[in-house]
């Protein structure tokens, strides 16, 4: 019995560990670059109700067994490491880099296991097509649509 309780608090124990890793995003708004802790899946989707040209980037590791806490997505340029795929109009399609349009309004939702299962933020793009954080709306933590 006691060998039982000794597994049961070893898996609990994994258990707590796995739901408090931190699984947040934050934008580096000078380098335009994402850095993404323990990233599981990161979806950045254009705000389609401005209008109908709506796009979506889907972005996961290329080696899911990888261990690296940190991941690095380069909004302008190839992020490497990285499966990035683009759904429009046309599909899903691979692609290297994110591009993303200027003057729109993006979210960005990293999601996927652990305490916070889902974090949402949202960004606009300037006229040059960088990439700032939306200071009107409040990021969303562990909540599911």
């Amino acid at each position: 019995m006691k060998y039982l309780f000794r597994i049961f608090v070893c898996m609990m124990m994994f258990l707590l560990i796995a739901c408090t890793s931190d699984h947040s995003f934050k934008l580096d708004e000078k380098q335009q670059i994402i850095v993404v802790h323990n990233l599981l899946v990161l979806e950045i989707e254009f705000d389609s109700s401005q209008t109908d040209e709506g796009h979506s980037f889907i972005i996961l590791k290329e080696d899911p067994y990888d261990t690296k806490e940190l991941d690095t997505i380069r909004l302008q340029g190839q992020s490497t490491g990285l499966k990035i795929e683009k759904f429009d109009r046309s599909g899903y399609k691979k692609t290297q880099m994110v591009n993303l349009l200027p003057n729109r309004k993006y979210t960005i939702i990293h999601s996927g296991m652990g305490g916070r299962v889902r974090i949402q933020e949202y960004f606009w793009t300037d006229s040059t097509g960088n990439l700032r954080v939306d200071s009107t709306r409040k990021r969303k933590i562990g909540y599911r649509d």
